[in-house]
């Protein structure tokens, strides 16, 4: 029942991470070490129907922070570009330089100036070699960030083949080597997360065994471990805290079990959900939900999101409700009675929110599934359940609905549209909007003019 929607929805909305454990284990809250809690035993509380509470806190004293915690995100992904960044003023993205090569150039959209143009202030810069700042050899698991007013590439991910560097980029002077990758950070590892000090990645674990998250201080060439407990999985951040979700039950998972084993544990099985405090290990626990009855989708502004009270399991017509859990009073609440599942995927908008700004996304992106069309996009909003057809553009004599990109600092919204191609971002056209224009089926304040090499 549940594989078969976990299949429809994009890996982006389904886990921003590639984290997973598992050895059942009571979560540790504000007073307990990770070690602790992964040495008591599991017990799983109200756990058919209904979010359970945390239990009241003790009065011990706080433990004590290793390294400082900015504000946390996940490194953004544009399904039309790649790696992108939004500062709020600018939106800097990877966009491959030929179609015939890997080689790529960092592209720099000024809201203000509405102009998107690559990241180079040479004179006469042609942009096809080193001595071009915004060039890259290749742009295999290579992200762009923006720290401080200075733009970064990163390796976004640890690989034989991957970048081992990370280079600040001075669009009038050039590219500058300022990290490189430590020896204590694992091979084959993804970087998911960041801050405005650190890097963080989580290598997959072996089945049912506790993990670990990897804090790489790029700035003062650090690495710190923060132990994760088993089946335990970073699926959004909020402030300094990671939300993480980790599978509970109440007996051990056999070393070398059959399916049929591991199937009958989970059937009484419950998802945790927890905050973790990465400077200190400290857990915080949540809720619970029944492990064979939902799966999260995404967090909003002190809701957890997740798939819930499913009907006519492994039918054609099959439903599942979107449910909430409200951090601010503890309650589970229903956003939608019924998903469209055979309809739909979700998805995460992403980079919508400016980089360390802690400004919630309010909306999710609804994929259709049935004719597996990008353009045919809907935003259902986290607060009203309300699903909003994207507004109309046209471009060059056709007709596309935007696509929401990213949020201004001033607050307007920057959308996407490709007029040619559905997939090549080359095409992409860029615009500016009024929400309530967008949200109201109008049409775009103005058309950013876009870089082109034809």
């Amino acid at each position: 029942m549940r594989n078969r929607h976990l299949a429809a929805i994009p890996l982006a909305a389904l886990l921003l991470t590639a984290c997973t454990s598992a050895v059942p284990a009571q979560p540790a809250d504000a007073t307990t070490s990770p070690s602790a809690a992964a040495s008591s035993p599991a017990q799983p509380d109200a756990a058919a129907s209904s979010p359970s509470q945390p239990a009241a806190e003790t009065s011990a004293p706080p433990l004590t922070p290793k390294f400082p915690v900015g504000h946390l995100l996940t490194l953004p992904q544009s399904q039309n570009s790649g790696p992108v960044w939004n500062t709020g003023d600018a939106l800097y993205e990877l966009r491959d330089a030929s179609n015939m090569t890997p080689e790529a150039l960092v592209l720099k959209t000024d809201y203000a100036a509405l102009t998107q143009s690559v990241y180079c202030d040479i004179p006469g810069c042609t942009h096809d070699s080193d001595a071009c700042p915004a060039y890259l050899a290749s742009d295999f698991c290579v992200g762009v960030m923006a720290v401080d007013g200075t733009v970064y590439t990163y390796p976004g991910e640890l690989t034989n083949v991957a970048p081992t560097q990370i280079y600040r980029i001075d669009p009038a002077a050039g590219k500058t080597p300022v990290a490189a990758v430590p020896d204590a950070l694992p091979h084959h590892m993804q970087l998911q997360w960041c801050d405005e000090y650190a890097l963080y990645g989580c290598p997959l674990a072996a089945s049912h065994q506790p993990g670990t998250l990897y804090r790489w201080d790029w700035q003062n060439d650090t690495v710190q471990t923060i132990p994760m407990l088993a089946d335990e999985k970073i699926i959004a951040c909020e402030g300094s805290r990671f939300l993480t979700i980790r599978i509970e039950a109440n007996e051990p998972f056999p070393n070398f079990g059959s399916t049929e084993q591991e199937k009958a544990i989970l059937a009484h099985a419950v998802y945790v959900y927890a905050w973790l405090d990465p400077a200190t290990g400290a857990r915080e626990k949540i809720c619970t939900r029944p492990y064979a009855d939902g799966y999260f989708h995404n967090y909003y502004d002190g809701r957890i999101y997740y798939t819930g009270n499913f009907r006519n399991a492994d039918t054609p017509g099959q439903q599942a409700a979107l449910l909430y859990f409200d951090t601010a009073d503890g309650t589970e609440k229903t956003l939608l009675e019924t998903i469209p599942f055979d309809t739909y995927g979700i998805d995460v908008c992403e980079p919508f929110s400016p980089a360390f700004a802690g400004v919630p996304q309010r909306y999710l992106r609804l994929l259709d599934m049935e004719t597996g069309d990008a353009y045919a996009d809907c935003l259902l909003d986290m607060e009203t359940g309300d699903v909003l057809p994207a507004p109309a553009v046209t471009a060059e004599g056709v007709r596309r609905p935007a696509l929401l990109l990213a949020c201004t600092a001033s607050g307007q919204w920057l959308t996407t549209a490709n007029p040619r191609d559905s997939y090549d971002p080359q095409y992409s056209l860029y615009a500016l909007w009024d929400p309530a224009d967008f949200l109201g089926d109008g049409q775009p304040a103005a058309w950013v003019t876009m870089y082109t090499t034809e």
